[in-house]
């Protein structure tokens, strides 16, 4: 019952957002040939609502507002309701001149997968496609730990508001770690996902070889999926004009200076930076700083990495995804002060690690010392005071950022009701 609310929750918060075009006439598009035998139109953007009609291939409607992977229509009879995006094609060739927004809201997820990383980007769109700004793209970094459909909470967040073979434009796995990657397998089968991010590092095992087997076989639009493996082939992606989108640190094919183990393949991690207008986003993986043991003043690892290189001009973030779910091998001192972060992320859940549980509050706790203004959110929150175990840590934890280019806000839970940190420490 509780999951059901949340989903209801959750789709009521995207019809919020969704966004009616403005200050200019209605976009055209066509039904696709490749929806088959028609393109039902619901009343909402819910893949469970009862169709309100069905649109043969080639239907011309107009678009009148959005809501992520769902189009605002408007038919020939003056009736409106909702098509999946997927199967809408721009009727005319001429699109209507981009214009900046101050409603443009760029929103990440950070879905309580229980420990685990699960993310979802999804940039804003302004319902004119093919201006290359405010396209709609959606994002995926890492999945969660749990490859069923059944027990898969970042899969069942998405699909409560998305539909079957709706479009990821990028699946970023940041390191081949089981609290990472095998959610992503629900998102490879029940998606078509156009592209495909990877560290590189030499992962080796049957679970990791069977997920990478997904991933080639993967299809989208017909088109197979376009694989960018290893920290030279990443690229720069273009998820649309509004935003700069850098891979600031990866594997570099040479495991010296990142330590051995599991060590070694949490500083084979991905991080990226997203920049939109003055706001920043910094995704850290699992990118270490030191060891558990070592002084937090002096950097080891990827964080003394990419404190040489970028350097920390290129690494101040408006916000930061925590690395290595706040353990006490992340955030040296000088890492946090380059961040200099104001809202700090934390993806964790109930997972005994010898008697540990992440975040350590020493890793929090230099956050703080360094700005007591910082605001710290989690997905375990009050995990540890509800009894929370591993079977039930998954339980609506999420938080959601949205930044417009020029401020950011922040929609965290605790077991899916609305909460309001009120000191750095929550």
């Amino acid at each position: 019952m509780r999951l059901a609310q949340r989903s209801l929750a959750l789709l009521a918060a995207w019809l919020l957002l969704a966004v009616p075009a403005r200050a200019q006439a209605p976009t055209r598009f066509v039904v696709r040939d490749g929806a088959t035998p028609c393109l039902n139109i619901r009343p909402r953007p819910d893949a469970t609502a009862t169709p309100l009609t069905c649109l043969v291939p080639g239907t011309v409607v107009d678009g009148i507002g959005i809501a992520p992977y769902w189009r605002q229509v408007r038919l020939a009879d003056a009736r409106t309701g909702w098509a999946a995006k997927k199967f809408l094609d721009l009727a005319d060739s001429a699109t209507a001149p981009v214009t900046d927004r101050d409603d443009a809201w760029l929103e990440i997820h950070v879905v309580d997968v229980g420990q685990g990383d699960g993310i979802w980007i999804h940039t804003f769109d302004d319902n004119v496609p093919g201006n290359g700004r405010y396209e709609g793209r959606n994002i995926v970094i890492d999945g969660g730990p749990d490859a069923s459909d059944a027990r898969n909470a970042f899969l069942r967040y998405l699909r409560a508001g998305a539909y079957e073979g709706a479009v990821i434009d990028a699946l970023i796995i940041t390191h081949p770690h089981d609290d990472h990657y095998p959610g992503a397998e629900g998102i490879l089968r029940h998606f078509d996902v156009r592209e495909f991010y990877d560290s590189g590092y030499p992962k080796d095992g049957v679970k990791w070889a069977r997920f990478r087997a997904l991933v080639d076989a993967e299809q989208a639009g017909g088109h197979p999926i376009i694989e960018h493996i290893g920290r030279a082939n990443l690229g720069t992606p273009d998820w649309g004009s509004e935003l700069t989108v850098r891979f600031i640190y990866a594997y570099s094919g040479t495991p010296a200076g990142l330590g051995s183990g599991n060590t070694l393949e949490n500083n084979a991690s991905i991080v990226m930076r997203i920049e939109y207008g003055t706001q920043s986003i910094l995704f850290m993986g699992d990118a270490e700083g030191k060891d558990r043991n070592g002084p937090a003043d002096q950097p080891k690892y990827a964080e003394r990495l990419m404190l040489e290189s970028p350097g920390p001009a290129a690494l101040r973030s408006t916000v930061l995804k925590i690395a290595h779910h706040g353990s006490e091998s992340s955030s040296t001192e000088p890492f946090i002060a380059a961040v200099d972060p104001q809202i700090v992320i934390v993806s964790s859940g109930r997972k005994s690690f010898g008697g540990t549980f992440l975040p350590d509050s020493s890793t929090l706790r230099r956050y703080c010392v360094h700005n007591p203004a910082i605001r710290i959110y989690r997905t375990d929150q009050d995990d540890a005071g509800e009894g929370r175990t591993t079977a039930t840590d998954a339980d609506g934890d999420d938080v959601i950022v949205r930044t417009n280019g020029k401020i950011t806000t922040v929609e965290a839970y605790s077991s899916g009701h609305r909460i309001t940190p009120t000191s750095c420490l929550p």
